[in-house]
């Protein structure tokens, strides 16, 4: 049987390919679902009730919410001292002994946080996961529409069943993980076609600056100056705005409490948050490898495919190969990048396998490896061993990704020259 009967009329994976493809996907789900399930129900519980209750109120949203709080009331010194934050934290909501928390982002997202301290905590929560992932959705239809054409109804339906992990994962971690995709495939989307717009989507990604780490190189390698140019802009445009708004103190406390604070975190806490980061220097972390050694590790480990990469990324053919290496080579390379982040490789690794030919079985587990990933791990209570499986997964999905470009008979989908 030839490789064009294998598909679809509509493009997608075939019926026995697709059924493969989504029950791993589910077994895997399955497999952890004593941990996310009562999160999940602990959160739709607290989304439902007039007062949040301790579960509710321990989800990383509460940064943000207090956050809008303090810079509606004109005061957010409190939030970049970690001993400070704590106490606000707890005061805003009248509880005791919440689960440590530090904020750890740039002052200009608080531009972001603001509109959420109009509103309770619950309400907050709700508006902040529909309005961030309503953005995500559509930037993922988008990216469906680049990839297949117009007619891409079935497919966008696929992608987004492949995507549920990863939605489900927001909903109960109250995260960031939809503003950001969203951020970044719109970046991705646009600098083709709209340099101002996509400029304004990478100065947003400096706001979660891990994320963004190979942009440069990407758009260097295609040249796209105006972006680059657009990015800055917008950028400093955002700096100087928060500069303005919230005064220099800010700025001067971020660099000399957030930041080594944050630091401190990567290095020395320990726990289940290190078992959501899926790269190989949080694995080796939670192994019980110190952070020094554990980094330098990271980096021997790390270095060579992310230098197969860059090679890999001269030599693309097109926009949406080099697009899925920089977001697949940026997850590889940073150590500190947690699952909720993988939103916008997951999308455009969903979109590749909903317009795929390959339909084996190896093309299958490992495409429901990193589909669920946002589910199965973290991989509380499991063997040590099985710490690895995250950043292996990574890795392994580089290196299918680099083998596409130098052996292109490998390739997931085939490639698009334009993204706009």
């Amino acid at each position: 049987m030839d490789r064009q009967s294998m598909t679809r009329p509509d493009g997608g994976l075939p019926g026995a390919g697709q059924g493969r493809l989504l029950g791993l996907m589910l077994l895997l789900c399955a497999a952890n679902a004593a941990f996310w399930l009562p999160q999940l129900a602990q959160v739709l519980a607290g989304l439902a009730g007039s007062d949040p209750q301790p579960a509710f109120a321990n989800r990383d949203l509460a940064n943000y919410w207090l956050a809008g709080k303090l810079a509606l009331a004109g005061d957010v010194t409190p939030l970049f001292r970690q001993e400070t934050h704590q106490a606000a934290l707890e005061a805003a909501f009248g509880l005791q002994g919440m689960e440590i928390r530090n904020w750890s982002y740039p002052p200009p997202f608080l531009f972001v946080a603001a509109p959420l301290g109009l509103m309770p905590y619950p309400a907050a929560y709700a508006v902040f996961l529909l309005a961030s992932g309503g953005w995500f959705l559509w930037t993922v239809r988008s990216l469906v529409r680049n990839r297949e054409g117009d007619g891409a109804g079935s497919g966008f339906g696929l992608v987004v069943v492949l995507l549920l992990p990863f939605l489900i994962l927001q909903v109960i971690a109250g995260q960031n993980g939809f503003f950001f995709g969203a951020a970044f495939l719109q970046a991705l989307l646009w600098r083709g076609s709209r340099p101002m717009a996509a400029g304004l989507m990478i100065a947003l990604l400096t706001l979660k600056p891990q994320l963004g780490l190979l942009v440069p190189v990407l758009l260097l390698a295609e040249r796209r100056f105006a972006v680059i140019a657009w990015a800055a802009i917008f950028a400093a445009l955002l700096a100087g705005l928060s500069l303005l708004v919230f005064g220099p103190g800010i700025w001067r406390a971020f660099f000399t409490d957030t930041l080594p604070y944050q630091r401190f975190v990567a290095s020395h806490w320990e726990g289940l948050f290190l078992t959501m980061i899926p790269t190989w220097f949080a694995a080796l972390r939670a192994l019980g490898i110190g952070a020094d050694l554990a980094l330098a590790l990271h980096l021997a480990l790390t270095l060579p495919l992310g230098l197969a990469a860059l090679a890999a990324l001269w030599r693309a053919p097109d926009d949406w190969t080099r697009a899925r290496l920089v977001l697949a080579a940026t997850f590889v390379l940073t150590p500190y990048a947690f699952n909720y982040d993988l939103g916008a490789l997951l999308a455009m690794i969903a979109a590749s396998l909903a317009a795929g030919r390959r339909t084996d079985g190896w093309t299958a587990a490992g495409g429901a490896l990193v589909m669920a990933l946002p589910l199965w791990t973290p991989l509380a209570g499991r063997p040590d061993v099985l710490l690895v499986m995250p950043p292996l997964v990574m890795s392994g999905l580089l290196g299918v990704l680099v083998l596409d470009v130098f052996r292109p008979g490998w390739s997931l989908a085939p490639g698009r020259k334009v993204m706009s």
